[in-house]
């Protein structure tokens, strides 16, 4: 290979890394953001609006502030992580459904729900999952079954979460 060889390659791969670099700041320009929907706990059913799906796996959320000591939030929250114990009955009782329209596309009951992700400013429940539909415009319902308390002032948010990670090329 000679030296104008060497520099004419060098310079093909440059321009073709820097064509795929704008390509993938245009492709990011189509990921959206998780939905997040601020949810009231008082007893009652509260409905989100719609948010688009595509055809994934995704989680369901419940985030709250952390601004309370963590073993009285958990305790809040639901059943004690291992090795902790609470003194009264956790605070949240819900169940949710997934909609497409009016077409129920999965629920859950209220099983016991428990804290499963904790940061230094929100602690997370993992409500649980379902499939999404190509093209897909879907509602999450909760019915809160019991006032939540104090668990009201956290400001708790629903959030969707594309599995794995973030949600792109929907």
């Amino acid at each position: 290979m000679t030296r104008r060889q060497l520099i004419q390659g060098a310079l093909g791969w440059g321009v073709l890394s820097g064509c795929t670099a704008a390509n993938a700041a245009v492709i990011s320009l189509r990921c959206t953001p998780a939905p997040s929907f601020p949810v009231p706990l008082s007893e009652g059913v509260w409905r989100s609006q719609e948010f688009p799906v595509g055809k994934h796996d995704y989680h369901v959320w419940l985030d709250v502030d952390r601004r309370m000591p963590l073993e009285e939030l958990d305790c809040d929250l639901g059943p004690p992580r291992s090795g902790h114990e609470c003194n009264r009955p956790a605070l949240l009782d819900l169940e949710w459904r997934i909609l497409d329209g009016t077409t129920l596309i999965k629920n859950w009951p209220a099983n016991p729900i428990r804290a499963d992700a904790w940061s230094a400013t929100s602690t997370s429940c993992l409500l649980g999952d379902f499939e999404g539909v190509r093209n897909g415009l879907f509602t999450i319902e909760l019915n809160v079954r019991n006032d939540a308390g104090r668990l009201k002032d956290l400001h708790p948010r629903v959030q969707i979460v594309k599995n794995p990670g973030y949600w792109c090329w929907l």
